[in-house]
């Protein structure tokens, strides 16, 4: 009775590893692509904050330069100054600088400047404001950074 009953058992648990395995290779199929999927998710937010930080820097870039136009280095300071140039402080248009170092490649800033009279007081104020953009194609960033200076 022992032997018929075991071969009964047998016969009724046949395929039922195949079953097991492949249940098995489902639910590992579904776990490598729910994780194929969270890194590639992963890898494209990481893209787009690098490009942030490197928009951020071209846009703070693009405000030095804009400093360094406004206000020159070798800016006369009196009639009797011969070494420096006679430039005045002046908002030009806006102007637009390609980068191609390193850390700034494929980025650009654009920098704007309005000048402000205060008449109660005879102070020129300027507003700088720059705009950086890095990437190119439906992988872009920008970042507006703003300045006020006076003289």
């Amino acid at each position: 009775m022992c032997p018929n009953h075991l071969a009964s058992s047998l016969k009724k648990q046949q395929g039922s590893m195949l079953m097991v395995a492949l249940f098995i290779i489902v639910v590992m199929g579904l776990l490598v692509a729910a994780l194929s999927r969270l890194v590639i998710s992963s890898s494209s937010m990481v893209s787009t904050e690098v490009l942030g930080i490197r928009a951020f820097f071209a846009a703070q870039t693009g405000l030095e330069l804009g400093l360094a136009e406004l206000y020159p280095l070798q800016r006369k300071t009196s009639a009797s100054d011969s070494t420096a140039t006679g430039e005045s402080l002046v908002c030009e248009e806006a102007k637009n600088y390609n980068f191609s170092t390193s850390g700034l490649a494929q980025c650009k800033a654009e920098v704007s400047c309005v000048e402000s009279n205060d008449t109660n007081v005879g102070i020129k104020h300027y507003y700088l404001t720059s705009i950086g953009r890095c990437g190119e194609g439906s992988y872009t960033s920008s970042r507006t950074l703003e300045m006020e200076v006076w003289q």
